[in-house]
């Protein structure tokens, strides 16, 4: 590939990120909506999935993806994918079940802060042994420092926002692991990505493994007597929406990471998150009262944090 494909690629491959980052906030709002008729939010994220694998089903009537999903399952038969490159749908759903119990004990802003920076910790992480399709790229200080302004970033994005009663400790160390796992399922489903040739047919395991490792969760908690399956049936229709969102997001991320590291995609996906997010609240005339100039701040140093590991990766 020349340099200036190269470059090219790479810049498509920010931008898909940022859009990614953007989907994954926009879903979380319409995930938010369709589990407000539901008392178990881990039930809402079972709805969702299994609506996005039934959307990802019925897209294998369209003979170029079919053709990429017969691809991934003879990449796995030939031994060319191991079974575990297939595993990040349960990174994933552990992810969600980490969110569904932790959210309520830390508060919105705690959870955020704590994500993000087990996000940018995994993407050092998932990058330094080579999770990702790009093979390993090893700890410097400039990707160092570059997850911990992020994080930064973000604290000062959320900073004004209240958080009642202190914090609880294992909650907010589950959620940083969980954080962490993200960004080797993303680095994952690069590899898969890059196998099998085709984000769709990744995307779809995806789902399909994610439904399973959420159904079998929620599975031990209905029969522990802790939850009930429900439908939601008082949700609005534009609710559903989260389901392609999700499809989007993951798309986009496993064909991002075949051009660039995971901590790079963990960090414009986090700006892409950070900016719809203000755009989403500067919509709302609530909402819009709680934007301030801590919030652009943040978001400032969240890109520059970006921008520097995004440079850092092209030497």
């Amino acid at each position: 590939m020349t340099r200036e494909r190269r470059a090219s690629s790479e810049a498509l491959a920010l931008a898909a990120a940022f859009v990614g980052g953007a989907c994954l906030s926009l879903q979380a709002r319409f995930n938010g909506t369709l589990g407000e008729p539901l008392s178990e939010p881990l039930v809402a994220a079972i709805w969702s999935f299994s609506s996005g694998l039934a959307l990802l089903v019925l897209a294998l009537a369209v003979p170029s993806l079919r053709q990429g999903a017969t691809r991934l399952v003879l990449s796995i038969r030939a031994g060319r994918l191991r079974w575990w490159e297939c595993l990040g749908g349960v990174l994933g759903g552990a992810f969600v079940a980490v969110q569904t119990s932790t959210v309520g004990l830390l508060g919105v802003t705690v959870f955020i802060v704590a994500s993000v920076g087990g996000r940018a910790l995994g993407g050092l992480l998932a990058d330094h042994v080579g999770a990702g399709p790009k093979g390993r790229t090893p700890i410097t200080p400039v990707r160092a420092i570059a997850g911990a302004v992020a994080v930064v970033g973000v604290a000062i994005t959320v900073s004004g926002q209240h958080v009642p009663g202190g914090i609880a400790v294992l909650p907010a160390l589950a959620v940083i692991v969980a954080g962490v796992m993200t960004q080797f399922q993303q680095g994952l489903n690069g590899r898969v990505s890059a196998r099998a040739g085709s984000s769709y047919a990744t995307t779809l395991q995806n789902f399909l493994v994610g439904v399973i490792a959420l159904v079998a969760v929620a599975g031990v908690r209905v029969l522990a007597g802790f939850t009930e399956w429900q439908w939601p049936h008082d949700a609005p229709w534009w609710a559903w929406l989260g389901a392609p969102l999700g499809i989007a997001f993951i798309g986009l991320s496993a064909w991002a990471t075949e051009h660039i590291s995971v901590l790079v995609l963990g960090l414009m996906g986090i700006m892409g998150q950070l900016v719809a997010a203000l755009v989403i609240d500067l919509l709302d005339p609530v909402a819009r009262e709680g934007v301030g100039v801590r919030t652009v701040v943040g978001m400032l140093v969240t890109a520059v944090a970006a921008a520097a590991a995004a440079r850092a990766a092209r030497r």
